[in-house]
């Protein structure tokens, strides 16, 4: 989410997220900063059109070497509605998937957890762009403060990766340096 936030910028999503190339494909939800372009299918439109597949109101099934991943996305509050998970088979063909939610909010992690996700991606926050050394954030927009401003947390069955991201409108950072997470998920 909060991929782009003017109309300008939505030529420079083919020349930019465009060019992300993934086995499986891209994914995107889309947050807050969107709202301000005021016409949402257009910024959808111009990310589909450059690739990426949206998944912020639905959940799709990918294989991975035999085994099922089902990958879902939650835009709330901004964007209704979440992915509807009651039609999400618990099992493929005898296999229980892996549930990844991608979720703007860190604020959603209830939601996974009582969705039964195991990995929820998150954003957002920032990381609260301006942390004091032993002390952490001082703020960040979230309904929990500054409890999940970035890094990762665990809520049974669900473990969240908050992201400080790349970006912000205020390009104050201080000890909050920008973040582009690769998690590597490995099958134990």
């Amino acid at each position: 989410g909060d991929i782009v936030e003017k109309r300008e910028c939505l030529p420079w999503i083919a020349e930019t997220l465009g060019q992300l190339k993934a086995p499986y494909g891209v994914f995107y939800v889309v947050g807050n900063h969107e709202l301000r372009i005021h016409d949402i299918g257009l910024v959808r439109n111009t990310l589909t059109e450059a690739g990426l597949q949206g998944v912020g109101d639905c959940w799709t099934k990918l294989e991975i070497n035999g085994h099922p991943l089902v990958i879902a996305g939650n835009e709330l509050p901004w964007f209704r509605p979440a992915a509807d998970m009651s039609d999400c088979p618990v099992e493929f063909e005898g296999k229980r998937p892996l549930r990844v939610l991608l979720a703007h909010s860190p604020d959603q992690l209830g939601w996974a957890v009582e969705r039964d996700f195991d990995l929820m991606l998150a954003g957002h926050t920032h990381g609260g762009q301006v942390r004091l050394p032993g002390i952490g954030p001082l703020l960040a927009p979230s309904w929990h403060g500054i409890r999940h401003a970035s890094g990762v947390f665990h809520a049974p069955p669900t473990l969240m990766h908050v992201s400080r991201g790349l970006a912000g409108t205020r390009p104050l950072r201080l000890n909050c340096r920008p973040e582009l997470a690769q998690l590597t998920l490995c099958r134990s």
